[in-house]
C-alpha cells in the first residue's frame, strides 16, 4: 500500500499555536483555518489567532494585495495575508507569509483530518514573493 498524501505538526506564532498540514507539492502557499473562521469546512480544524501572537503582522504582496481567494480543483477559501513565526521543528524555525483563511468551502475541507496546506510548489503557484516556504528555507 502507498501513501498519496502525508500531513505533519508544524506551529504558527509566539507563542506557538499548533496546526496539522498537508504537505502538497501542486500548491505554493501555506494556508491555515483563521481564529474568525465559523464556516464548516473551517469548524473541525485548529484555527491561527494571530491576536493570540505577538509577532503577527497583516502583509501584502508585491502586487499590493492583501488577501486572495484561491480555488482548488475540489474546493476554494478566501483569506487575508499575514506574517508571524513558522517553526517545522524545535530548531528550524523562521518568519513566513502565509494566508489566514476566513472562509473554507466545506467540501472538501470539513472532513480532511489536517488544519491547513503547507504548499510546496514552485514560486510561481504562491501569492507572490515572500510566499513560497521552499523559497523562504533557502
Amino acid at each position: 500500500v502507498h501513501k498519496t498524501a502525508y500531513w505533519g505538526q508544524l506551529t504558527l506564532g509566539t507563542p506557538p499555536q499548533p496546526l496539522k498540514v498537508i504537505f502538497d507539492t501542486g500548491s505554493g502557499n501555506l494556508i491555515v483555518p483563521a481564529a474568525g473562521c465559523t464556516e464548516p469546512g473551517c469548524a473541525p480544524h485548529r484555527k491561527y489567532n494571530s491576536k493570540a501572537s505577538s509577532t503577527a503582522s497583516l502583509v501584502t504582496n508585491e502586487r499590493g494585495e492583501s488577501s486572495s481567494d484561491i480555488t482548488f480543483g475540489t474546493g476554494e477559501i478566501t483569506g487575508d495575508f499575514y506574517k508571524d513565526n513558522l517553526c517545522i521543528s524545535e530548531k528550524l524555525c523562521f518568519d513566513v507569509n502565509f494566508i489566514a483563511a476566513d472562509s473554507m468551502s466545506t467540501q472538501p475541507f470539513s472532513v480532511v483530518p489536517f488544519d491547513g496546506i503547507m504548499g510546496m510548489g514552485f514560486e510561481d503557484l504562491s501569492m507572490g514573493a515572500g510566499f513560497n516556504i521552499v523559497d523562504d528555507l533557502q
